[in-house]
């Protein structure tokens, strides 16, 4: 899977809700530990199903539509 281009339009019905963290890093082209990272230090939003924290695809492209583009640790602090 290539990296995301971000100009392009994301078609969101091809998007799962929720996506693993290794799942994720590969679409974004990075690194599990980064993605661990960003999970760890609320920088994106994320679930927990199970003992696992999976990436909250669907609440992290609701929030880049309206218009977040810059993410830092603790934005998504409530995300549990």
């Amino acid at each position: 899977m290539s990296p995301i281009n971000p100009s392009q339009r994301l078609q969101l019905s091809v998007l799962p809700p929720v996506s693993s963290q290794e799942q994720f890093s590969q679409w974004l082209g990075t690194t599990p530990d980064t993605v661990r990272g960003w999970i760890e230090n609320d920088t994106i939003p994320h679930v927990k199903i199970g003992r696992q924290r999976f990436v909250n695809v669907v609440a992290l492209v609701e929030s880049m539509q309206e218009g977040k583009t810059i993410f830092a640790r603790g934005d998504f602090n409530d995300a549990d």
